[in-house]
């Protein structure tokens, strides 16, 4: 058995949602079959029954949606908590138990699958369309809502080839993603950065709130190591998996971002985008009650 948990907060019941996707992804990813989910949940006093309520229809559409079922679901409220945590567990069985390392080589291909911030580009629409409102029109933000099926589910990653190695980017977004990939495999690489997928509407609401696309959070997409990119771009396409070369590993074990003519190493990712615009948010909203 293998185990993935994922924890969020929010305010919008949606983001049950996307920590399914990234704890059963996570799971995907190593290709372990996700087959269920526990989720536990930590509410402010002053919640309500409707707003688990409105979480449970959730969390019930995307198991659904993905063949998970739900195991255990337990829910409380506490003083100290803000806005509602979820954590969420996923569960699945690797039919084989031994892990094989690969050394990559120079030269092997980078794919990105999906898009650059977009889970936290719907994750803002949930959670401050009123302000959203005030710049873009309604038929915008319903186009925005419905990127949500750009979103790469877990049945799709296990379509990969055998020899594909993928990681799910999340906390910190494509950036934070390359900087763990490269951990892990120990590699060095050469992005284009030119290359990284972005939706309009993620570049525009980004902009809206002043956050770094590149650093947002993004589970629902994915990392690709593989020898053989033209077939495991056939193989996403025919999945449905919108799908990108982006780059290649490189002997060195410099990381490397080229843009243009410009050319930059990649740094140690700095914070979550969300999680800094949560922070700011707090801090003006008390700024607010202070005047008062």
């Amino acid at each position: 058995f293998v185990w993935s948990n994922t924890s969020v907060s929010g305010k919008a019941p949606a983001q049950v949602k996307y920590a399914v996707i990234k704890s059963a992804g996570d799971l995907a990813a190593k290709r372990v079959r996700p087959t269920a989910v526990s989720v536990q949940i930590l509410f402010p006093e002053s919640s309500d029954e409707q707003e688990l309520k409105d979480i449970m229809r959730i969390l019930t559409e995307i198991c659904e949606e993905t063949g998970l079922s739900i195991t255990c679901v337990q829910a409380e409220s506490a003083e100290y908590v803000l806005r509602p945590v979820i954590q969420i567990t996923a569960v699945g069985v690797k039919e084989n138990s031994k892990q094989q390392m690969k050394k990559w080589v120079s030269g092997t291909e980078i794919i990105l699958c999906g898009y650059t911030g977009l889970e936290g580009t719907l994750r803002l629409v949930d959670e401050a369309e009123a302000d959203l409102r005030t710049r873009f029109t309604p038929s915008f933000i319903e186009k925005t809502k419905r990127c949500k099926e750009a979103l790469i589910l877990p049945k799709q990653v296990l379509q990969l080839t055998e020899e594909a190695k993928s990681r799910q980017c999340g906390d910190g977004g494509v950036l934070c993603g390359l900087w763990e990939l490269a951990e892990a495999e120990k590699i060095g690489f050469e992005i284009d950065f030119s290359k990284l997928a972005l939706k309009q509407e993620t570049v525009e609401i980004c902009e809206f709130f002043q956050l770094n696309p590149y650093l947002l959070t993004s589970a629902g997409s994915y990392l690709v190591l593989t020898e053989h990119g033209e077939e495991t771009l056939e193989s996403l396409k025919n999945a449905g998996v919108p799908a990108v070369r982006i780059g290649f590993v490189k002997e060195q074990n410099a990381r490397t971002l080229v843009n243009g003519e410009e050319t930059r190493y990649l740094d140690r990712p700095a914070p979550d985008e969300l999680s800094r615009w949560w922070k700011e948010r707090k801090e003006s909203e008390l700024c607010i009650k202070t005047e008062e």
